[in-house]
């Protein structure tokens, strides 16, 4: 990460490409990223956890639940940076019957929120679970609220939830394989629980004319971001699942549209 060279970009221009420092070179002659997190940092995070699971079928489950708690620390001696902070991660899924075989219904709910200390601003966008998907980068996308950018909700903390509807249309044996494909529908949300503390009071009252006033509004209250969309899922004798989700957020703020390809259901 570094700043933008703004003349080396004009040069030769009739008309200035950029008036102005980029918006994270911006951030920082403001004070809202501190300079010495301007460079990021490397940390090691201590976690310790507990999973209970009762899925019947791990790849689609039909019934049964699937919840983790996660607690977080990263010392600042086990880092580069005088940072350390602890963080909390509570995750639920569930799955329920609604036609035997053919149709069911799952949603997914995870809190994730820092507990004390100073976190770093690089260090929010991750969000955390246990294996076979680790830590993902960024609120928002292909894992997490599908039609919203990724990145889109960062702070302190955080909340996001999925519901999904999903059905089988086809079951069939092929070459000997069972082979199915199903429909699914879904709708995803997340907001920011947790607000970063930053000094703004570096701030300029009236901003450069290609910067958006948006970023002025920092006392704003937070809202929920959602996406909604359908998927069709391809898979091979029960634990093999091609998804293609289509997402599209409620905002456009938020973005426009995503399409997903990925191994499994999404939970």
């Amino acid at each position: 990460m570094d700043l933008v060279d703004v003349n080396d970009l004009n040069e030769g221009k009739d008309d200035d490409l950029l008036s102005h420092n980029s918006l994270y070179g911006s951030y920082l002659d403001w004070g809202i990223i501190k300079a010495d997190q301007a460079k990021g940092g490397n940390h090691t995070i201590l976690k310790g956890g507990l999973v209970y699971d009762t899925r019947d079928n791990e790849p689609n489950p039909f019934t049964g639940v699937w919840s983790e708690m996660q607690l977080h620390y990263a010392p600042s001696f086990l880092s580069n940076t005088d940072y350390s902070y602890g963080r909390i991660i509570l995750t639920h899924r569930q799955y329920f019957t609604l036609i035997p075989e053919w149709m069911n219904f799952a949603y997914r709910l995870s809190y994730q929120g820092k507990l004390g200390g100073e976190m770093p601003f690089y260090m929010m966008p991750f969000m955390f679970q246990s294996a076979p998907k680790l830590t993902r980068d960024g609120v928002g996308g292909a894992k997490t609220v599908r039609g919203v950018k990724r990145n889109r909700i960062v702070g302190d903390g955080f909340a996001f939830g999925n519901v999904e509807l999903r059905g089988k249309i086809l079951r069939t044996s092929l070459f000997k394989q069972n082979f199915y494909i199903a429909l699914s529908a879904f709708v995803d949300a997340g907001m920011v629980t947790q607000k970063y503390n930053f000094d703004y009071s570096g701030m300029p009252d009236v901003l450069p004319d290609d910067l958006p006033d948006q970023i002025l509004d920092l006392d704003a209250n937070e809202v929920p971001h959602i996406g909604f969309g359908g998927g069709i899922h391809f898979a091979l004798n029960q634990n093999f699942i091609l998804t293609v989700d289509y997402g599209m957020a409620a905002k456009k703020a938020d973005g426009e549209t995503g399409l997903y390809i990925n191994l499994n259901y999404l939970f």
